[in-house]
């Protein structure tokens, strides 16, 4: 009787929360930024659980990794977690493409989001 009352306690379980999954918000370079020659997008990944994250960046569907930087994700005040992910790079190659995709894989479902060069100029 004692073997089966502490074998149905599964303590480490009680203060798991549910999965979920991240939203994405990308941000075009500043006009400022353009002004130098320079283009920086932003990805922010926020409100997801747990922690993992893979962070892909992609021009025209090709995946880039120069240039890129991705933060650890930092737990926020609801307990989920947020992330940023930078992609640096000239103007002149921001304008020369037709699409940047951020591309956060968490949990084994990917969510992306994308911008077009419109947002280079």
């Amino acid at each position: 009787m004692l073997l089966s009352l502490f074998g149905t306690h599964s303590l480490p379980h009680l203060n798991r929360q549910p999965k979920a999954s991240p939203t994405l918000t990308v941000f075009p370079p500043s006009s400022e930024e353009l002004a130098t020659n320079k283009a920086t997008l932003v990805c922010l990944i926020n409100d997801f659980y747990p922690a993992e994250v893979t962070v892909t960046w992609k021009a025209d569907g090709t995946t880039v990794t120069q240039g890129v930087h991705t933060t650890k994700p930092s737990k926020q005040s609801n307990n989920k977690y947020a992330a940023s992910s930078y992609l640096s790079m000239t103007a002149d190659q921001c304008r020369n493409r037709s699409a940047f995709t951020c591309q956060v894989t968490h949990e084994g479902s990917t969510v992306e989001k994308s911008v077009t060069p419109a947002t280079c100029s």
